[in-house]
């Protein structure tokens, strides 16, 4: 159930495929971070947990969002 309301962000920097998986993930970068699930707004061509966009950490739009995720039951 990743699609829905709205694109979530993911702590991924944007790089193309293949990638080396240690270059992806660097907290204080201010490179473009990956977008991924699909939004209300598009296709549901594109409303799928594989399609993914790219953002600079401080865009924010209507679309894009983030999920919660918790360990409790």
């Amino acid at each position: 159930d990743q699609t829905g309301n709205v694109w979530n962000w993911t702590s991924s920097i944007y790089l193309p495929y293949p990638y080396d998986l240690t270059k992806s993930e660097k907290e204080d970068s201010t490179e473009k971070r990956v977008v991924r699930g699909g939004s209300w707004k598009l296709a549901g061509l594109v409303a799928r947990c594989t399609s993914r966009f790219r953002y600079f950490p401080d865009y924010y739009d209507d679309q894009i969002g983030f999920r919660i995720a918790s360990s409790y039951c």
